[in-house]
This record gives structure tokens, sequence and C-alpha cells, in this order.
């Protein structure tokens, strides 16, 4: 049964969309910010980038004074937690994990009750799409496996640039030779393109470090 005093923001283009519908209350993130009915808990599972986060975010907590749980994958976390006090805890929902394993990460001043309460439902949450959770402990721009396999896929990229290779080729060579679960374009594909350029996108907006600056093939097939 869909537990009424929960709310899920999600889009329908989200990989867990349709287990989660069938399970908890469900409205886009314009019909979220458009309705005031009394919640105990938000879970944002909008996938945008920092700036489009804090504006939508802050349109979210006019409407309601529940606890938000937020999709902060694309995003430098600390500013999200910095301006939007409502936002206790983050997760990382959409980026796909060979191990079906969740990220996830919770204030440090957030009161004991309230992160055993959390915990506790981040934990269900998240079984009902047959997923583990991992507590981070540590917040940074996105979340730790997204933030390195970006990496990983945009340094194959550019190895595609080139010419080292062809796009099977360093697949199989990374799956056989460092023991990968995938090839970083095999991972790219299952996690969306678009996703890996905004999560590399915010890396390098933010730290202005040449790592992250996405790889030309990689934003014209973006395109």
């Amino acid at each position: 049964m869909k537990n009424k005093n929960i709310l899920v923001v999600i889009e329908p283009n989200h990989p867990h969309f349709k287990t989660i519908e069938k399970n908890f209350l469900t409205r886009n993130a314009d019909e979220a910010i458009a309705s005031y009915e009394t919640y105990d808990l938000v879970v944002d599972l909008t996938i945008y980038r920092t700036e489009k986060k804090i504006i939508f975010l802050k349109e979210l907590a006019k409407t309601t004074k529940a606890l938000i749980i937020s999709d902060l994958t694309c995003t430098f976390q600390d500013r999200i937690f910095h301006q939007l006090p409502q936002v206790k805890a983050s997760v990382s929902s959409f980026f796909y994990s060979p191990t079906r394993t969740i990220e996830y990460f919770i204030r440090i001043e957030t009161e004991d009750h309230i992160k055993t309460m959390l915990q506790n439902f981040i934990d269900e949450f998240f079984s009902k799409v047959e997923m583990k959770t991992f507590e981070n402990k540590m917040i940074d721009i996105t979340f730790t496996v997204p933030r390195v396999v970006s990496q990983i896929i945009n340094e194959a990229y550019f190895a595609l640039d080139e010419k080292l290779a062809s796009k099977e080729d360093i697949d199989l060579a990374m799956i056989n030779g460092v023991n990968y679960p995938l090839g970083p374009f095999s991972w790219a594909q299952k996690t969306g393109l678009a996703h890996i350029h905004s999560i590399l996108e915010e890396l390098y907006t933010t730290t202005h470090d040449m790592r992250y600056r996405s790889s030309l093939t990689l934003k014209k097939e973006c395109l």
C-alpha cells in the first residue's frame, strides 16, 4: 500500500520509476511544487545539477515542512546542505551499480533519533527496488562511485578521441586487464551518458581541475 505520509518526487525517466510508483505516492517536479499537502518525509529523486537543484528545492521547501532526502549525484552537496536546512540526507539513486548498491549521506549534526529513522527508511525504501545501501560519511561534489567511474569513462573517451582503440576493445581491456565488472562505455550506457556529462561538468565547474574536462567525443554523443 502506498504510504500517504511520504511523497517521492520522481520523473518517468528515472530507472526505478515503475517500482517506486507502485509502492509510494509519486509526483513529478512540477506537481510537487504545486502541492501543499502534508507529508512527514519527501524523497526527491530528480536528477539536476547544483543551480537547478537549489532552485527546485527552495520552491519545494515553500510547500512543505517535511524532512527532505534528495538525490545529489550531480551536485556540489555542501552548497545544497548549506542553503537548505530541510534537506537532511542525500542519495545517489540513478547511477548504475553492478553490485546494486546505493550511496547515501546524512547530515553530521542530525539528532540521533532522526538519523536512525532516516537510515532505516533509506534501507527499506531502496530494498523495494532490490538495492543495498552504503552510508558515505563525507559529503563531496557528487558521490564516490559516480565521481570515480565518471572520470574513468571520460578517460576512455579521451582514448577514443586519440583513436587508440575501439569502444569494444577498451571495454574488453578494462574487464580482462583490471577486472572491472563493466567496461567504461557499457557503464556509461547503463547510467546514461548525459548524466555522466552532468557529473563531469559539475566537477569541472566547481574545481576547475582539467582532469574533469569532458572529452569532445563524449560531449558530441550527448547531443
